[in-house]
C-alpha cells in the first residue's frame, strides 16, 4: 500500500528538522539586504521568493528546516540555504562589505560542514546497524565499512552516488546520533541480560508497523503461517514473509545489542545445563525485572526462539508450519 503523500511529507520535513536544527541568525547590518544582491542558485531563490523571503532578515529565526515543505526544496538545496547562512560566510561579508561575497564563500562552508563522529563510535559496522538497503547500497559504493569511514566526507559527496537522495543522507545523520546517544553500545548492556534483551525487544516491537506488529504478536502466539494468513486474508507465503521481515528488524534495530544479548543468553542456557528455554526459567532469570513487560513469558520464550535457531532447536516452543 503506497504511502500518504501528506505522510512523505511529514517524514522528509521531520528528517529536515533534524539535519538543520540550527537556527538562523543574520547579522543586525545584513537584514535589510536584498536577497537579489546574493548569489544563489535559481531554485533557491524561487524556493525563498514564494515562500515571501524579499530580504535576508526576512530569514532571521527562521529553520532550514521549516522550507523542506516547500515545492521543489529537496536536500540539496536546503543544504545551500543552511551554507550560504552560517556565521563564517556573513562575518566575511562584514568585514569586506559586500553581501555578493556570500554566493562565493558559501562552498567552503558547504566544503567544511562535513559529517563529524566522535571515535567511541566509529568501530560499529554497517551491518551490524538498522539502515535501509539504499543506504546500505551508498555506503558498500563509497567502500565505507563502519561508521567511522564517514568521518570528514562531504554530504555533496554521497548525493553524487547512485540512487543517494537528501532523506538518505538524513539517515546517516540521525545514525549518528542514535550513535552519540549509545542506542548501540554494547558496553552498556547490564549483567541481567535476559532482562535488558525482552525489554529491547518490546520497545523495537512498538517500531514496527502496525500490520507487522500484529501477525508477529499472531505468530509469538501460537498460530501457525497458515492460520495468520486465513486471519488477515492473505497466503501463508506472505505470513512468513512479513514474519521474516519484521524479525529481521528487530534483530538490527538496536545495532549489535540484540545480536549479543541472544549470544549472552545461549550461554546461560548452556552454562545452566538446562534442557530448553522455559517460560518458568526465564522468569527465574529475569526476578522483578518482568513486572514492566507487556508479553507473557511464554510469548517471550517463542520469540526469542524465532530470532535465534541454536535456541529454537534447544527449545520446545510449539511452533508449527
Amino acid at each position: 500500500m503506497p504511502v500518504p503523500r501528506a505522510k512523505c511529507e511529514d517524514r522528509r520535513a521531520a528528517f529536515a528538522f533534524r539535519c538543520f536544527p540550527r537556527r538562523i541568525d543574520i547579522p543586525v547590518g545584513l537584514r535589510k539586504q536584498s536577497l537579489n544582491a546574493s548569489q544563489m542558485s535559481r531554485r533557491l531563490a524561487n524556493v525563498l521568493r514564494r515562500s515571501g523571503i524579499r530580504v535576508l532578515g526576512d530569514l532571521q529565526g527562521r529553520k532550514v528546516g521549516d522550507f523542506a515543505r516547500k515545492r521543489n526544496c529537496g536536500f540539496n538545496t536546503l543544504y545551500e540555504l543552511d551554507s550560504l547562512t552560517r556565521g563564517p560566510p556573513y562575518r566575511a561579508v562584514a568585514l569586506r562589505g559586500r553581501v555578493g561575497e556570500v554566493g562565493a564563500s558559501h562552498k567552503k562552508a558547504a566544503i567544511a560542514a562535513s559529517f563529524t563522529i566522535p571515535e567511541s563510535v566509529w568501530n560499529l559496522k554497517f551491518d551490524e546497524l538498522p539502515i535501509t538497503r539504499r543506504l546500505a547500497s551508498v555506503v558498500e559504493s563509497i567502500g565505507a565499512r563502519t561508521l567511522g569511514d564517514l568521518n570528514g566526507r562531504n554530504p555533496r559527496e554521497l548525493l553524487r552516488c547512485k540512487n543517494c537522495y537528501w532523506h538518505t543522507v538524513a539517515e546517516i545523520q540521525q545514525l549518528i546520533e542514535r550513535a552519540i546517544r549509545g542506542d548501540f553500545d554494547v558496553g552498556r548492556i547490564k549483567q541481567k541480560a535476559a532482562a535488558e534483551l525482552l525489554t529491547l525487544l518490546e520497545q523495537g516491537m512498538a517500531k514496527l508497523t502496525r500490520r507487522e506488529n500484529e501477525i508477529l504478536l499472531a505468530r509469538i502466539g501460537g498460530l501457525t503461517f497458515a492460520e495468520i494468513g486465513r486471519r488477515f486474508g492473505f497466503t501463508r507465503a506472505r505470513a512468513q514473509q512479513v514474519t521474516a521481515k519484521a524479525l529481521h528488524t528487530l534483530r538490527n534495530i538496536w545495532g549489535p545489542k540484540v545480536p549479543r544479548l541472544l549470544d549472552m543468553v545461549r550461554r546461560r542456557l548452556l552454562i545452566s545445563n538446562a534442557s530448553e528455554l522455559t517460560p518458568a526459567l526465564l522468569e527465574q532469570w529475569m526476578g522483578e525485572s518482568s513486572r514492566g513487560l507487556r508479553l507473557s513469558r511464554k510469548a517471550h520464550v517463542r520469540l526469542i526462539a524465532a530470532l535465534d535457531a541454536d535456541i529454537l532447536l534447544a527449545t520446545k516452543t510449539e511452533f508449527l508450519c
